[in-house]
């Protein structure tokens, strides 16, 4: 693919990027019970990936084309993993619940006041609900950049490994690649669907997290070396059912992997944010963290991001918690 093709695939993604980007409030959750979506998601990755490789072998489709049908399976039509269809899922549990007044949720959130989020009629005028798997806090944003927008750091991937492997061990390639995806989610963050005033004012390293987790998931369908669908005989067939959790961190909670805020948007998130200085949001905090630090290992993505920040190439977000927040006097 040429540099011009990439070019105005970027933007295509980029702009469908803009119209489904939402934010989430895990606050919002704080001392609420929500059922585990993780069977309910895989049952959606087990019918859409068959779908896709009935799609493969009708039309004798490549590993990289298998891997595009079955983005389009999760992320267009009916049961799909982006934020409004599972917003709408009576089947998963979410906060806020399903029958609730979701304006509301908007009016208690810690984004009160930023008028972002205000696109008038419609699902899209909301607040990401929040969903738990494997015990983990997400927002339904975040399933949809693992599903969707993770599929444009899979094509940067793609793409580059292709050129650098001519160049390099496959080892350093395939590292070279996957940085050219992130420096893409890096590049996005900075401008169109993260700190653009227009936007949200922020950069999410939470939502760096679950494109990462994209690439992955892409990734895996066929071009690992335990991929999820091989060809045999000519015909792609399933070698394994797909597992969510094996694509969820605690970095995909903004509790625990904070945004970084551009100053007018922080002075309206800290004051909502102080109705949280509490025991009890302290406590609840404490308690899924002490959780989250059983996950031993962090991803790729967080340990070169969290390189770039100490060389000062990307801002720190570590003063957006709650903590600074409540106890901060500047």
């Amino acid at each position: 693919m040429s540099r011009k093709s990439l070019l105005i695939l970027f933007t295509g993604l980029l702009i469908s990027n803009y119209s489904i980007s939402s934010e989430t409030d895990q606050y919002l959750a704080l001392n609420k019970a929500i059922g585990d979506s993780t069977t309910k998601i895989n049952d959606i990755l087990k019918v859409k990936l068959n779908n896709a490789i009935l799609k493969a072998n009708r039309r004798n489709r490549s590993c990289y084309k298998l891997t595009k049908t079955f983005m389009k399976e999760i992320s267009l039509g009916k049961k799909t993993l982006m934020d409004v269809p599972l917003r709408n899922n009576q089947e998963i549990d979410q906060i806020p619940y399903h029958g609730s007044n979701k304006e509301l949720f908007y009016d208690d959130s810690i984004f009160y006041g930023i008028k972002r989020f205000d696109f008038g009629n419609g699902d899209n005028r909301y607040l990401s609900p929040t969903f738990e798997i494997n015990g983990v806090r997400l927002g339904g944003d975040k399933i949809s950049h693992i599903s969707y927008i993770g599929y444009s750091y899979y094509v940067t991937f793609y793409y580059y490994f292709k050129y650098f492997k001519k160049k390099f061990p496959l080892k350093l390639a395939k590292r070279k690649a996957i940085e050219k995806a992130i420096n893409f989610g890096i590049f996005q963050e900075n401008s169109i669907t993260g700190k653009s005033l227009l936007v949200a004012g922020l950069f999410s390293y939470a939502d760096m997290e679950a494109n990462y987790q994209g690439l992955r998931l892409y990734y895996n369908i066929c071009q690992s070396t335990k991929p999820y669908v091989k060809k045999e005989n000519g015909k792609w067939s399933l070698q394994k059912d797909i597992d969510i959790r094996s694509y969820i961190t605690p970095e995909l909670d903004e509790t625990y992997y904070p945004n970084y805020f551009l100053s007018p948007f922080w002075k309206i998130v800290r004051v909502n944010l102080k109705k949280y200085c509490n025991k009890s949001s302290f406590m609840a905090l404490q308690e899924r963290w002490r959780y989250y630090s059983t996950f031993k290992k962090k991803s790729f993505s967080y340990h070169y991001l969290s390189n770039k920040i100490k060389k000062g190439e990307l801002e720190d977000p570590s003063p957006f918690t709650l903590e600074n927040a409540c106890f901060q006097t500047k």
